[in-house]
């Protein structure tokens, strides 16, 4: 019998809604590492736009076990932001791994849901 795949209501009763995002030395190191590309280089601030103006949490397809969920949506200046989260270990707070812009998918699938 094959397996059902997540769904995104199943991983959030498990481990809580995304309330307060836990945002590592890790991460913001990363954060700062980036910028080869311009939809690479994303900042804090932005990452904390995203959460507080209404993303959209969907499965993470590309998803290794680390970061189940993929939130997407917009800054304040409208850019559109990828970024996978995974549980920090306490339900409702969740840690960002990474976040770059949105491509045309990732906003075609933010719009439609």
């Amino acid at each position: 019998m094959q397996e059902q795949e997540p769904n995104i209501n199943d991983i959030l009763s498990v481990n809580g809604p995304v309330e307060e995002l836990e945002l590592d030395e890790a991460f913001q190191q990363h954060l700062r590492e980036r910028g080869t590309y311009a939809k690479h280089r994303v900042d804090l601030f932005e990452v904390l736009q995203v959460h507080q103006l209404n993303p959209k949490l969907f499965v993470n397809p590309s998803a290794t076990g680390r970061a189940p969920v993929v939130m997407i949506g917009p800054t304040g200046e409208g850019r559109f932001l990828c970024i996978p989260i995974e549980p920090a270990g306490k339900r409702g707070v969740w840690r960002p791994l990474t976040a770059f812009e949105a491509n045309a998918h990732h906003r075609e699938k933010y719009r439609r849901e």
